[in-house]
């Protein structure tokens, strides 16, 4: 039985959906319902109005993963790397796709995506403030709060994935720095065991707040890095 469902091509990359991502959209509409601004329309009546701008920002917010995703994506093939797919899942997306020879090309690949999902937010956020708030007649049509939300959301997507926990963008960018004074495999092991500890200090974290988002999330993060240690620790540098 197959993972992934193939939505279409861009840029020649095939565009999958995980099985996972069919828990995404609805969880994602969901936070946004329950939340308030920035990060919901928790308030905004009626309900139907609330959950179908809700929806709608769960749409938006994965099609800026995917933008994200193509960030990397774009920069790896003009490095000339291959790249098998674009998938996204429960907790973002992910490009898989071959690691560049030099440890600098693999930095500004990794660095790409979070610059991107930085730019939409500034863009999205400059447009509600100056934009849609000093028009009255906009600012009092709800439906506008999605750029608010989609701004505020891509900021902490950006920084979220700055975080140095390997294999995030902000690891990527600190195993590639690694890779300058080691072997690849080492600066690997070496980055995935700064992630594997932030994602027990999230998962504490997420105990002491009980915010399950958290503790789901460090898991991820703890087994994606796991696995991808023991992956370069048996293939080498090759992927």
């Amino acid at each position: 039985m197959q993972s992934s469902l193939k939505i279409g091509n861009i840029m020649d990359i095939p565009i999958k959906l995980d099985t996972s991502f069919l828990l995404a959209l609805p969880i994602s509409a969901y936070f946004f319902a329950i939340n308030s601004q920035p990060y919901g329309f928790a308030g905004v009546e009626p309900t139907v109005v609330r959950y179908s701008l809700s929806t709608l920002s769960a749409i938006f917010l994965f099609v800026s993963v995917l933008l994200h995703e193509l960030a990397h994506s774009y920069l790896a093939k003009r490095y000339g790397a291959k790249i098998a797919s674009i998938t996204l899942l429960l907790f973002g997306g992910v490009a898989s796709m071959e690691i560049p020879q030099k440890p600098e090309q693999e930095a500004k690949i990794a660095f790409a995506g979070p610059l991107t999902s930085l730019i939409i937010g500034f863009i999205c956020l400059f447009t509600y403030n100056y934009v849609i708030s000093s028009n009255p007649a906009l600012s009092q049509n709800p439906i506008y709060l999605i750029i608010w939300v989609l701004g505020s959301m891509n900021l902490l997507l950006g920084i979220f994935n700055l975080l140095p926990a390997f294999p995030m963008d902000g690891g990527r960018i600190l195993r590639s720095f690694l890779a300058i004074k080691m072997s690849y495999v080492k600066a690997t092991h070496s980055a995935a065991s700064i992630g594997k500890f932030i994602a027990i200090l999230m998962a504490i974290y997420g105990i002491y707040v009980g915010d399950l988002w958290f503790l789901l999330i460090a898991f991820y993060i703890y087994g994606s890095a796991s696995n991808e240690d023991r992956f370069y620790s048996e293939s080498g540098r090759s992927v």
